[in-house]
């Protein structure tokens, strides 16, 4: 795909398309500035999807606007293996906190002379939202569901695990926004929109870099430098590969033997965190993706079995800001593991997410349970 398409350009201000991303009506797609549309993304665009100035479309991400519109409008995040379906609109309406309580807040006139705003909006890992409205300043954390017609009002975050059907249910399973939540979004921007110049840049470079085993872009505060995985102790590049490794990955397998192991599309993108060192895999289902915020790192001990759609994400944890996967470890089909660390011979369910949590050998989390702070928070509700 390269990084051009309508609405998008190299040079300043420029939006990058990842080559494995595939887009079926590139006409009906608009782009705005310094947009990130990450490997394996899947834009459906039998009908219109606008995306504003700033928003970034992660790995995996699914936009279906088969039967109706899609629009996010600026600084809209669609974070790793989300999908957000016919009629959404994300990020167009609402209002912004005032910039003293942290808003990456873009003051502008609007057609009528009056200033206005923007603010990120935010859907978390394997979230789907279809058909709702999601004003600015709000999240949809992970593996949860918002319904046609629902809208989730500014200042407001969907509660991981949960499912909205209906205008009543939004304030019994949302809660407030807190500065840390604007505070990670900023970041989250502020990394993509580098992420969309540095990888525009890489490509203008060479055409062939945003292909298969390759370097990250580098040049940017948090990861100065381009690096290519090492696989059983060899950097390798092959831009043939049908899976994207990025960056600083350091994987114990061969590419001969991840070419066994792994399914499809697979993202182990180490751009912004790093390294990932992984050990020997088992099995790792297609879709499986890791990432990691700034500052931190990934440790997977052998053995491990990933199923479809697993996330695997790092960021600060207790310790070392590192997140920790012990040998023979297996997680099921679309579940998330963020900022945690699970002992050896461990499972962790279908669709489970497991957060910020400390766990010895031998633990078994079940299928469809949200687990944060080392507590059994909810079921996931769909």
């Amino acid at each position: 795909m390269g990084s051009v398409i309508a609405g998008a350009a190299s040079g300043e201000g420029a939006s990058f398309v990842d080559s494995t991303a595939t887009i079926t009506k590139r006409d009906n797609v608009t782009l705005g500035k310094e947009v990130y549309v990450g490997p394996f993304a899947q834009l459906i665009s039998s009908n219109n999807i606008t995306i504003g100035d700033e928003s970034n479309v992660q790995d995996n991400v699914v936009i279906d606007a088969s039967q109706s519109s899609v629009e996010l409008g600026k600084m809209a995040i669609l974070a790793h293996g989300a999908a957000v379906k016919n009629g959404t609109r994300m990020g167009t309406e609402g209002k912004c906190p005032a910039p003293a309580a942290g808003a990456h807040a873009d003051p502008h006139a609007d057609a009528h002379g009056a200033e206005t705003a923007h603010c990120p909006s935010f859907v978390g890992f394997n979230s789907v939202v279809e058909g709702a409205i999601l004003e600015m300043d709000t999240m949809v954390l992970h593996l949860a569901y918002v319904g046609p017609g629902v809208r989730i009002p500014s200042g407001r975050k969907v509660n991981s695990g949960m499912r909205i059907d209906s205008q009543v249910e939004v304030m019994s399973k949302t809660a407030p926004l807190v500065a840390g939540d604007r505070t990670f979004m900023d970041g989250v921007i502020e990394v993509n929109v580098a992420f969309a110049s540095g990888y525009s840049r890489m490509h203008d470079e060479d055409s062939d870099s945003d292909k298969g085993v390759n370097y990250d872009a580098g040049m940017t505060k948090f990861n100065p430098f381009r690096d290519l995985p090492e696989l059983a102790g060899v950097n390798v590049r092959d831009t043939k590969f049908r899976n994207r490794i990025i960056g600083d990955v350091r994987m114990a397998n061969t590419l001969a033997e991840l070419d066994k192991v792994m399914g499809d599309h697979i993202s182990i993108r180490a751009d912004e965190a790093e390294p990932f060192k992984v050990g020997t895999i088992a099995a790792m289902g297609s879709g499986t993706i890791f990432h990691g915020l700034e500052g931190s790192h990934i440790e997977a001990h052998d053995g491990v079995v990933y199923g479809k759609g697993v996330i695997v994400h790092g960021g600060g944890t207790p310790w070392n800001d590192v997140t920790i996967i012990g040998k023979n470890v297996r997680i099921g089909d679309h579940a998330v593991f963020f900022r945690s660390n699970l002992g050896n011979d461990s499972y962790v369910g279908s669709r489970a997410l497991l957060q910020d949590t400390k766990l010895p050998a031998g633990t078994v989390i079940p299928d469809n349970w949200v687990v944060v702070n080392g507590e059994f928070i909810n079921r996931v509700e769909w």
